[in-house]
Parts: C-alpha cells; structure tokens; sequence
C-alpha cells in the first residue's frame, strides 16, 4: 500500500475499508489545509481538487516560481493580467516600439497589464499605456516573467542592441523607465 501522500482524494474515496478510508481523507485533508496559505494557495487548489498531496506540492511550487517577479516587485507573488484591447486610431499616435507614426483609421493596440500582488494585497497598472502597431503583438509581455525581462531591457537597452525589439524605442517612449502606478483601494476584488 502506498503512503497517504501519494493518493488523490479519488483513490481515497475507492478505499474499501471505510476506517481507513476516514483516517486517509482525515489525513489528506489535513496536509492540503496546511500547504494553503495564501488566497492564491486556494485558487491554485481550486484549479487542482483532485491531485495527491505530493503532486499539489509540485504544482504550488511550479506556480509559485512562475509567478514571482524578480526586477519590477522583486520576490512577490504577482497574479498578471496582460490587459490588451485592439482599437481603431481617432487620430494619428506613435507607436512605442518603433517610433512610427499610427494613422489615424489604422487599427493598433493598447496595452496595459495589471499586476496583482498576493503578498500585500495592492494592485498595480502601467504608469503609460503602451500603444503598438498590430505587428508587435506577439512581442508584448504576458507572464510577470516576460514583463520583468522587458522593464529590465528596457531601462538597460543599450545591452540589447541587436535584439529585434527596439528597446532604447521604448525605454524614449517611456520616459526612460517601466513606471507602475499604484491603484487606489476603492473595492475589494474577489480571489
């Protein structure tokens, strides 16, 4: 028999013997409760209900890794959400990432992402909504580890001349820096 760690709420469930059927999901349950800390904790466990201990382990700390920011909000835990919206230019507007003109009745994208951040509960939005030529969409950020990368070759682009991205571009358009501006705390937002 295989140790209680290594079992699915499942595999629990089909026990026969209903005492040790009780002392494993006692068990089981237990050992979840105590790895959940965190409303992001739970979130993960909702997407995950059925995993054994072990493997909810794995998955926290895969989870944990890919959503720790290193540069922009070093060592917290940030939910990103890479809010773009596809718009029709009004009028004419310069592209951050090459500088070009936008014309007006050209389609383009806003991008704006929001960075949610579990260990102290604060919001965060670009200071600067970037405005792209659809050609660049798939070079905008959409984990906290792509955003990291870019606010770091950004603020640092002349070490990254020959990088397909224009990033000294950017880092003019910008003012010189990936600025995050802190949202007020009006509502709460459910996790």
């Amino acid at each position: 028999m295989k140790a209680v760690e290594e079992y699915s709420l499942k595999e629990i469930n089909k026990i026969e013997d209903e005492k040790l059927r009780e002392q494993y999901k006692k068990m089981y349950e237990y050992a979840i409760q105590s790895l959940i800390s965190t409303p992001f904790d739970r979130r993960i466990r909702n997407y995950y209900p059925d995993v054994s201990i072990r493997e909810f382990e794995r998955i926290l700390e895969r989870e944990t890794i890919e959503h720790t920011s290193f540069y922009n909000l070093p060592n917290q835990l940030v939910c990103f959400y890479p809010t773009l919206k596809e718009q029709s230019a009004l009028s004419n507007q310069t592209c951050a990432f090459s500088g070009s003109k936008i014309k007006n009745g050209s389609l383009y994208y806003c991008y704006r992402p929001l960075l949610d951040v579990v260990n102290s509960n604060c919001q965060y939005v670009l200071k600067k909504t970037i405005k792209v030529e659809t050609a660049y969409f798939s070079d905008l950020p959409r984990t906290i580890q792509e955003f990291d990368i870019f606010a770091q070759k950004v603020e640092n682009y002349w070490n990254y001349p020959n990088d397909i991205v224009d990033y000294e571009q950017i880092n003019y358009y910008l003012g010189g820096a990936v600025e995050l501006l802190k949202l007020n705390k009006k509502r709460k937002i459910k996790r």
